[in-house]
């Protein structure tokens, strides 16, 4: 029986998911999804998963580009797991709409409660040394269920969050092409080019030695907390400082900042594209 498990990931949680849910299932095909990744798996595939954070409240624009180009088997049992901290807001039906754009839907969805990993903001929350081990005894749980093939109504936005979108979505969305003007090396930075083979968008480039990012971020920060030597950093960039609101006061990167990233995934597990137990 056929399996494939797509899945977008900057700092682990979502890979760690799926790890946890494919060997649940019996095993399935995992394919990490960065930018112009293509896959013919789902076409015939019998079982469909999409595993992702929630950013600003939505699936990432890199998981949606995917998504939208991907052919589907529409007699799948299609199945979604979304990574957040606090907010999912309307994630399960940005994917189950373009899902029945292309005669599917989605069967079953549910959040999955991750450590907030933003670190150019925030310290890691909840706690991680109680909240890693939560968060896999979740991801287990929603596994036996998928096995089962369960289904469910997906959580949709609340009308609380609905209400609240634009006013505080919006802003960060029209000026998302400016996050990653805040990046910049230390004297640390050795050139190992590790940063550019992480990056899920391809948004990194080296020169002269040192890291360059060409504004398609969106703010996974794999780049910053796989870094060996902590040598990038983060400023808040002009357009961000122009919101002025509770996050963008504070930004930035100070040297004590924890840069978390799940402790099960390693830099090479993203950059080998996640794949640990793909189907015998």
């Amino acid at each position: 029986m056929k399996k494939v498990i797509y899945c977008f990931s900057g700092t682990g949680n979502s890979l760690r998911a799926a790890r946890i849910i494919a060997k649940e299932i019996g095993g399935a095909r995992i394919v990490f999804v960065k930018k112009d990744t293509e896959s013919n798996l789902a076409a015939d595939a019998e079982w469909i998963g999409f595993i992702c954070p929630v950013y600003e409240w939505d699936i990432p624009e890199t998981m949606k580009d995917f998504a939208e180009r991907l052919n589907v088997n529409p007699n799948a049992y299609i199945f979604m797991i979304a990574t957040y901290v606090a907010i999912h807001g309307k994630c399960f039906e940005t994917m189950d709409n373009i899902l029945r754009e292309k005669g599917a839907r989605l069967d079953y969805g549910k959040p999955l409660r991750c450590v907030a990993s933003q670190c150019v903001a925030y310290e890691p929350f909840p706690f991680p040394k109680l909240m890693v081990p939560h968060s896999d005894r979740r991801a287990k749980r929603f596994g036996k269920l998928i096995a089962a093939r369960k289904t469910n109504n997906y959580p949709k936005m609340s009308a609380i969050t609905r209400k609240r979108y634009d006013k505080a979505m919006i802003p960060f969305l029209n000026v998302q092409h400016e996050y990653d003007k805040g990046f910049y090396t230390s004297e640390n930075c050795v050139g190992c080019g590790l940063c550019e083979k992480l990056c899920p968008c391809k948004n990194i480039t080296m020169d002269g030695g040192h890291p360059v990012w060409n504004h398609s971020c969106i703010g996974c920060n794999a780049c910053v907390v796989y870094c060996p030597k902590k040598a990038i950093l983060y400023k808040t960039p002009e357009a961000y400082e122009k919101l002025d609101n509770f996050i963008t006061r504070r930004m930035g990167l100070p040297d004590k900042r924890t840069r978390y990233h799940n402790p099960h995934i390693s830099a090479m597990d993203i950059i080998s594209d996640g794949e640990e137990n793909p189907n015998p």
